[in-house]
């Protein structure tokens, strides 16, 4: 009885070796560029980005000298936290065609996710030399530029966004880059302008109400406090909230 079971458990082992080893060699993904782009975008969809690799991975393979296919897979790299294969890749989309404003783009955003602002600065400004008019470009340069305190150069950039006026949201940005600038006034106006397009934040109208406290006009800068104080309560910021309520008690 113990030999009979002994060799079953031994047969099911070595079933169970098979069918690991079959998986294991399982068919590797193939490319076809007509449905590329769908299959890619699903799998991102469905967050299953290894499935992305896996595809982009055997199209760079038969298409090594395709900068779009380098761009694609630097983006999927980047999703999986996988900043230095993602910026070769980038680079690599870059040096094939180095008109392309994607891949400068996918770099910058890498350097920013490293800390790498300098380097990350760098690119963009070799991206304004070829696309000086790249709205993305232009809008990640300012994020660069806010950072290192370069805020006539930031204001440049959001300028060059505006002049859409889908990006009415970057007014907000381009308001503080004027405050930090010392420039006031042209915050305010902005401000304004950010507000006249739709949009509110507790953030926008707490620096309005620096804007105009800077300006000497304490009753609008209390009037923007409160409003500011509202705005933060419905965003659940409590910690900004009770700030403000404190200069509310002070004053």
């Amino acid at each position: 009885m113990n030999k009979k079971i002994t060799c079953i458990s031994i047969a099911l082992i070595i079933a169970a070796l098979g069918v690991i080893q079959l998986n294991s060699y399982a068919e590797p993904a193939k490319c076809n560029m007509q449905t590329l782009r769908q299959s890619t975008m699903e799998y991102i969809n469905n967050k299953d980005y290894k499935k992305a690799l896996n595809l982009l991975n055997a199209c760079v393979a038969e298409n090594p000298k395709d900068a779009n296919l380098y761009n694609n897979r630097g983006n999927i790299l980047m999703e999986l936290g996988k900043f230095n294969e993602a910026a070769l890749d980038y680079q690599k989309s870059i040096n094939i065609n180095p008109k392309s404003t994607a891949p400068y783009n996918g770099l910058a955003t890498v350097y920013m996710k490293t800390g790498e602002i300098d380097k990350g600065l760098e690119i963009l400004l070799d991206l304004k030399e070829i696309a000086p008019n790249d709205v993305i470009g232009a809008l990640n340069r300012a994020s660069f530029e806010l950072l290192l305190k370069n805020y006539n150069a930031a204001i440049e950039d959001y300028t060059i966004a505006l002049k859409d006026k889908k990006n009415s949201i970057y007014y907000k940005d381009r308001a503080y880059a004027y405050l930090a600038n010392s420039n006031p006034e042209k915050a305010i106006a902005d401000y304004e302008s950010y507000f006249k397009a739709g949009h509110e934040s507790g953030e926008a109208y707490k620096y309005l109400a620096i804007a105009y406290e800077v300006m000497g006009n304490n009753d609008k800068a209390l009037e923007y406090f409160r409003k500011a104080a509202e705005l933060y309560r419905k965003e659940n910021n409590m910690e900004e909230y009770n700030s403000l309520m404190r200069i509310f008690k002070a004053s």
